[in-house]
């Protein structure tokens, strides 16, 4: 178990820069399908696996200097319980963002059925909203059971 909020949050950022690093390789090979629907399937999982990865790799960096900063005393243990407050509240916010980006991606789908780019281009992003729906909400309660 992590005695430490920022060994923690280290940590709990590893999957999303799995799910990063996997979407961009994953998409990657879409783009190259002769199939519209699935290039633009791919182009969303590149574009948001790219910045997954890019965000949890620098969030990951964050907590290893913060944890750094911890261990070294020059953070006391009320400056880490407020940091993760603040980390709860941007989950609680990224989750509410997420649930408008499946929603949107859902309608415009559904809108422009006719089109396989636009399908492609809504299913990629309603994909992306519910992976980072899931990860976000359930971090901000793993969060609020241990460490508010």
């Amino acid at each position: 178990m992590d005695h430490n909020f920022f060994v923690y949050q280290r940590r709990s950022l590893m999957p999303l820069l799995q799910w990063g690093v996997g979407s961009s390789v994953l998409g990657t090979a879409l783009t190259l399908l002769p199939n519209d629907y699935w290039r633009q399937f791919g182009t969303q999982a590149f574009t948001w696996g790219m910045i997954d990865a890019v965000l949890a790799f620098a969030g990951r960096r964050s907590a290893l200097l913060k944890a750094e900063e911890f261990f070294a005393g020059d953070m006391s243990e009320v400056q880490e319980h407020t940091h993760a407050e603040q980390f709860h509240r941007l989950l609680m916010l990224n989750a509410g963002l997420d649930v408008i980006y499946i929603l949107a991606g859902i309608a415009l789908a559904q809108r422009y059925a006719e089109s396989p780019k636009r399908r492609g281009l809504g299913h990629g992003v309603a994909l992306q909203g519910a992976f980072l729906l899931l990860f976000d909400a359930r971090l901000a309660r793993d969060v609020d059971a241990r460490w508010l």
